[in-house]
């Protein structure tokens, strides 16, 4: 499904206080010009949930989608897979030590 502007303007609006939403915005906007960047309004939603009301975190997110934008995407939409270290993911990286027979670091 498409997303709008009018649906980032919301999300802006619900996450951000009134005085930060300018900068916000403009923020924001750096995103989608470049033809590279694509999806504009489905990642600037990806961007706004991911920085949870948090500026430097948009900012951050903001940078990482103008490097690949699925990065983002990614994060917001599989939040579960994108958890650095879940014990599924531990049990999965240790069963491949042993298939290739190295030990696991200490700890693992």
């Amino acid at each position: 499904m498409a997303r709008s502007r009018d649906e980032v303007v919301a999300a802006i609006q619900a996450t951000f206080l009134k005085s930060s939403r300018a900068r916000v915005i403009e923020l924001l906007d750096t995103y989608g010009v470049e033809s590279h960047e694509r999806e504009r309004e489905r990642v600037q939603l990806a961007i706004l949930k991911l920085s949870e009301g948090n500026e430097e975190k948009l900012r951050e997110f903001v940078a990482v989608a103008k490097r690949d934008y699925r990065d983002v995407l990614f994060w917001t939409e599989n939040p579960d897979e994108a958890r650095l270290d879940t014990p599924e993911k531990r049990e999965r990286v240790r069963k491949m030590f042993e298939k290739f027979g190295i030990k696991p670091p200490e700890g693992f």
